[in-house]
């Protein structure tokens, strides 16, 4: 993978004013892994239902990813956020 294609696998969320690194995560789901300071917070992952135009974002924190458990929401912000919160951010 070029240097440029990698560019494009990670962003920076602020956090109110703490940046939190979300890095692209190649599963059969379009997902992220969220850190911060390279400790990582979980993923967030798209789940697509079928008749539904929107996707949903489920949060899972570490050890939740193989057991697909986790808070399913509407917005990939507050999925993200939930992370942050549930790391003591």
């Amino acid at each position: 993978m070029s240097g440029k294609e990698l560019a494009h696998q990670h962003a920076v969320y602020s956090y109110g004013a703490l940046p939190l690194t979300l890095m692209y995560s190649p599963t059969a789901a379009a997902a992220w892994e969220v850190y911060y300071g390279g400790e990582y917070l979980g993923l967030v992952e798209e789940v697509r239902v079928p008749g539904e135009l929107w996707p949903t974002f489920r949060a899972q924190l570490p050890g939740e990813e193989e057991l697909g458990d986790g808070s399913t929401v509407r917005d990939w912000r507050i999925a993200v956020e939930m992370l942050a919160a549930q790391a003591g951010l």
